[in-house]
């Protein structure tokens, strides 16, 4: 369950973009050759997938992006380059996961920034596999997609978009790829992004496909930053379990779930979060699709930067919007 508490922005601490970070002067992931466990794994493009030092499941993987001497800390330096990692290193792995007979499914998830609730600052994808019993969060998903095509005989996610479309407010990208703001966000600034071919595993997808998909994905982060101030999130991918892949395609789609972090205290999941299970957002969906839409349809503009309390674009925001749209954010 969601709620839309508007006076929930009002509060003296909240989001705020904090553009003088620095990277850590010590980094095991920069170090990782040294200071991370093997096995490793080198993926094309540059990606290291290292074993986590504090596993939970039977595969568990960190993988590592470059670059390893001064890694980058805000969303605007993300380039198609690290989204192809992280694209290609997933597949990888995934692939590792589907030929053992206990592992039942693949989580993918990604952290960037200081408030993504990782222990290292150097952006980087946590994969592990599923074995036994499914992520019951994965597993409602699956269930619920697989109850409405046996009920109502359409895909869920045709379903989805098919409304979406005709409501208008909350769409921001539709196009191979759909980019939504979420209905009921966990979080505000929520997105959901998913192909509209039907890819219910990365493992049925080429190459070819992953490279267009992504290239269309990429606006979103630079988007978050610079139009609405976010500059820390998590990225989760769901799919659907081994065994399922293909009659999956006819109910479920492979899709990510991109949730902002609150850059400073108080966290996004407080007591009513926990307690009761409601997510309380300060921030309509609508009023994120808008900004994020301008992006995809007009691209960077100086007027619709995230703003200050007083009501004036953020002067930090604009220089760093010049400097990637001069050429120089790369």
């Amino acid at each position: 369950m969601a709620k839309i508490s508007p006076e929930r922005a009002r509060r003296t601490i909240g989001i705020s973009v904090e553009m003088d970070m620095r990277p850590a002067t010590h980094c095991s992931f920069c170090d990782y050759a040294t200071a991370t466990p093997e096995p490793r794994i080198q993926h094309a493009g540059g990606a290291v997938s290292v074993p986590n030092l504090y596993p939970w499941e039977k595969y568990d993987w960190i993988t590592i992006y470059p670059p390893f001497s001064q890694h980058k800390v805000l969303l605007s330096d993300l380039y198609f380059e690290d989204m192809e990692m992280m694209m290609e290193s997933s597949y990888d792995l995934a692939e590792r996961c589907a030929y053992e007979e206990d592992v039942i499914a693949f989580m993918d998830f990604t952290n960037w920034g200081a408030f993504a609730g990782a222990s290292q600052q150097h952006p980087h994808s946590q994969r592990k596999s599923i074995t036994f019993m499914p992520d019951p969060v994965q597993e409602r998903e699956w269930q619920r997609c697989l109850e409405i095509v046996e009920t109502l005989g359409r895909h869920p996610f045709d379903i989805l978009l098919q409304e979406e479309r005709e409501d208008g407010r909350r769409l921001i990208f539709d196009n191979d790829v759909v980019v939504l703001a979420a209905f009921a966000p966990t979080c505000s600034d929520e997105l959901l992004v998913f192909p509209r071919e039907d890819l219910s595993h990365i493992l049925q997808s080429t190459p070819a496909q992953r490279n267009h998909l992504m290239r269309q994905v990429l606006g979103i982060f630079p988007a978050l930053f610079l139009y609405r101030g976010i500059t820390d999130l998590n990225i989760a991918m769901h799919m659907a379990p081994f065994a399922s892949m293909e009659p999956a395609r006819k109910y479920f789609r492979w899709h990510m779930h991109v949730y902002p972090r609150r850059s400073r205290l108080p966290a996004d999941r407080a007591g009513a979060e926990i307690g009761f299970q409601t997510s309380v957002i300060d921030t309509l969906p609508e009023t994120t699709a808008e900004a994020l839409r301008h992006w995809y349809e007009a691209g960077p503009r100086e007027e619709m930067v995230a703003r200050c309390d007083d009501g004036t674009p953020s002067p930090l925001l604009v220089r760093e919007l010049r400097r990637i749209s001069n050429g120089n954010g790369h």
